[in-house]
């Protein structure tokens, strides 16, 4: 995403399921914003979905999320996602965490099992605003979810920008 290069522009570039956060350094995210810019038509916008920080996770380890559970629609087979550790660099803002996947099958064996690190730079609104800024771009609209909701603390963050 920091060194995109498609030799075109776009009317709307998309950056979903958070993945702007897996850019671990203001660094990616600036030169992530500035290639996104350069791809954009002279009035295209960019959204961004990241989610607002909510202190309570990035302070605490011991928090315990949720399991994660679904089941394939052919197989029947069963997955669960399981938070093992978390780990903070609150100087950098990045959460570590290192989750266990397993797959079931339908006698409850375990099938397989997967150990997987999701590393997220957290950003607030006002930086993201300040980045944005740098970068070129202006923020037009802020959003807590896709159907239009205001902004909120802790809750998802779709941030629409256009070229400045």
């Amino acid at each position: 995403m920091s060194a995109l290069d498609l030799g075109r522009r776009f009317g709307f570039v998309f950056v979903p399921f958070r993945s702007f956060q897996a850019l671990l350094t203001i660094d990616l995210q600036r030169k992530s914003l500035d290639a996104i810019r350069c791809h954009l038509e002279s009035t295209g916008r960019v959204a961004l979905h990241l989610f607002d920080p909510r202190l309570d996770l990035l302070i605490d380890a011991s928090i315990t999320l949720p399991r994660l559970s679904g089941t394939h629609p052919e197989t029947g087979r069963r997955f669960l996602g399981e938070l093992l550790r978390t780990n903070f660099d609150h100087l950098n803002q990045v959460r570590r965490d290192l989750w266990r996947y397993v797959e079931i099958g339908p006698s409850a064996e375990v099938l397989a099992e997967d150990t997987r690190e999701m590393a997220l730079r957290w950003t607030d609104r006002w930086e993201l605003h300040h980045l944005i800024a740098l970068c070129g771009l202006a923020v037009e609209a802020e959003y807590s979810d896709f159907v239009g909701s205001a902004p909120a603390y802790g809750k998802e963050l779709i941030l629409v920008a256009r070229v400045a």
